[in-house]
């Protein structure tokens, strides 16, 4: 189906300005959901899990149709509902930023209106996650979009709400009121293909390209094939220049060709309805993005073995993109994300984040390819994590020590310490120490993530994340670093942070989890930090700031974010 060029023509306003980009989600904070009915989708599931070090725990394999599009009240009951309560049951839902769909899950959702079926893609509708609207019913269910008469006198829909997260970090929390909704959101990106070896491909590429630590080649901005699917090409001059100004080098804009071949690819952008050899002519770096501007490059008959509707977003995956953005169905050509993605994606941000802040609209028709923590051009804070090693079979209580430093000093690195997925430890000063106890027998998985500070500067506007993981075993009751010896019942003397109260069955104890870096909990506490040792004989000394007055910092400083974030 043709664009409707004369129903809505939407440009995005060109501006040179650097805008913020945040690298946030990582793998304490993404969720991945996958269809349990399908072995391929649990294992591709499993791969990205293995392939991100993301816990168990945000892993959601969930018994659904194997079809490709979904009712409402299917979607619903068999698939929102019970992810979210997979996330609240696991006690990770409410740091939770990003969802990985994976191959397997449906692709569309039927969702009932007035003027008959609408339908969005899977992937935006559990990106409006808990949104409500100010009336308290659920968003997820509102139309998708607004009938109106196109060319030719034919009814279409168009895209109705718009994008509530354009500027700013993306958080658990993030919040804004409009439109009569009180946003909720979560970024959503999909691994899918032609096939599940294809998927995996998306992962390999974002491996590659992290290790690389960027993404070499020439960013090729072609413009449309005709005026509909080229309206976006007025951002183009801008962009290059964006681009040249952060040091690339190769950035062009050249007119439309079909059958281009011979380059090699950082990113792609065009629009048209047919493509030859520019895709399999050409080789894509790992880490590059493309977008195509035309109706329907990721709908369900682009995803098959053979066939293919306009041009198959699925072609690039083959190619070894690492994010690619379609539509599902329909969405007119106000509804695509603005080329200024690269910039964002150039400054650091991650692929999630890039692409999201770029869409227009939600809850519509977009599906984006990807994985979310993919941020090549982001200075991750390094991590080293001592006291427990991999491989390791622990047989007493061990101090962990944690160290992040950040190449760019943009200021104190925050860190916090996950046991089995279960938050642990935090220390907002690049440094901390934690006692580590293990009440039962088995494998142990215990992940550390380090996040940048925000630079106050502006000029490097993204708090990356990096990360470090140990996997260890236990033989059995191993030390206990509660602080009983120290006189402090273990169960609830200690002053609880609330990070280990979460449902989790990872054996962590109340007692062993460590407060905020800038309380000094010894002295709260009227604990001997020298002395306080107990059953397997570390003691609970951890890294800290020396008095409340940094609570206190600490306290405004979240507050003032928080009023930023829902302004």
């Amino acid at each position: 189906m043709l664009l409707r060029a004369s129903c809505v023509l939407f440009a995005f306003a060109c501006l040179l300005c650097v805008r913020t980009a945040y690298a946030t989600p990582g793998p304490d904070s993404v969720a991945i959901l996958a269809n349990a009915d399908v072995p391929e989708s649990v294992a591709l599931a499993q791969s990205y899990a293995e392939a991100r070090q993301v816990p168990a725990r945000q892993v959601c394999a969930l018994s659904m149709p194997t079809t490709e599009d979904i009712s409402l009240t299917d979607f619903q009951s068999m698939l929102l509902s019970p992810l979210l309560d997979c996330l609240r049951a696991a006690g990770v839902l409410d740091r939770i930023e990003a969802v990985v769909v994976i191959r397997g899950v449906p692709l569309r959702v039927r969702i009932p209106t007035p003027d008959g079926n609408m339908r969005a893609s899977v992937a935006a509708a559990i990106g409006a996650w808990q949104s409500v609207m100010l009336t308290g019913e659920d968003f997820v269910g509102q139309p998708p979009g607004t009938a109106i008469t196109c060319s030719g006198g034919s009814t279409c829909a168009i895209a109705r709400w718009a994008n509530p997260y354009r500027t700013g970090p993306f958080e658990p929390d993030f919040t804004a009121t409009r439109a009569g909704v009180e946003w909720h959101p979560v970024l959503v990106t999909m691994l899918h293909g032609r096939s599940y070896a294809d998927a995996q491909k998306l992962i390999d590429s974002a491996l590659a390209a992290e290790a690389a630590g960027g993404v070499p080649g020439e960013i090729l901005l072609m413009r449309g094939r005709d005026s509909a699917r080229g309206v976006l090409d007025t951002q183009y001059d801008a962009v290059a220049a964006a681009l040249t100004t952060r040091g690339f080098s190769m950035v062009n804009i050249v007119d439309f060709a079909s059958d281009s071949s011979g380059h090699d690819l950082a990113g792609f952008f065009t629009g048209t309805a047919t493509l030859g050899a520019t895709i399999e002519g050409n080789t894509f770096a790992p880490g590059s993005l493309v977008d195509n501007l035309t109706s329907v490059g990721a709908a369900p008959v682009n995803f098959r073995a053979t066939g293919e509707s306009q041009v198959s977003i699925a072609r690039w995956v083959a190619m070894g993109v690492a994010g690619v953005h379609g539509t599902t169905a329909e969405p007119l050509n106000n509804a695509f994300p603005s080329r200024f993605l690269y910039v964002d994606y150039a400054d650091g941000a991650t692929l999630a984040e890039a692409y999201a802040k770029s869409m227009p609209f939600v809850y519509w028709q977009n599906l984006v390819l990807g994985d979310p923590m993919l941020a090549p051009f982001a200075t991750r804070p390094e991590v080293t994590l001592s006291g427990v090693s991999s491989g390791d079979a622990s047989t007493s209580a061990s101090m962990v020590i944690v160290n992040a430093t950040d190449a760019l000093d943009r200021g104190d690195v925050s860190i916090e310490l996950f046991l089995d997925g279960v938050a642990i430890a935090r220390s907002d000063v690049g440094s901390l120490e934690h006692c580590l106890s293990i009440p039962d027998d088995g494998p142990h998985r215990l992940l550390a993530v380090a996040r940048a500070a925000d630079d106050a500067s502006g000029e490097r506007p993204y708090r990356p994340k990096g990360w470090q993981e140990v996997r260890f075993t236990s033989s059995g009751a191993v030390g206990d670093c509660s602080a009983a010896d120290a006189g402090v019942d273990a169960d609830g003397g200690a002053a609880d942070s609330g990070m280990a109260d979460a449902g989790s069955d990872a054996g962590a104890p109340d007692a062993s989890v460590d407060l905020d870096a800038s309380v000094d909990l010894d002295a709260s506490l009227g604990m001997d930090a020298g002395t306080g040792s107990s059953g397997g004989g570390c003691g609970c000394t951890v890294t800290r700031g020396a008095s409340s007055r940094g609570l206190v910092l600490v306290l405004l400083v979240m507050g003032l974010a928080g009023y930023r974030r829902r302004r």
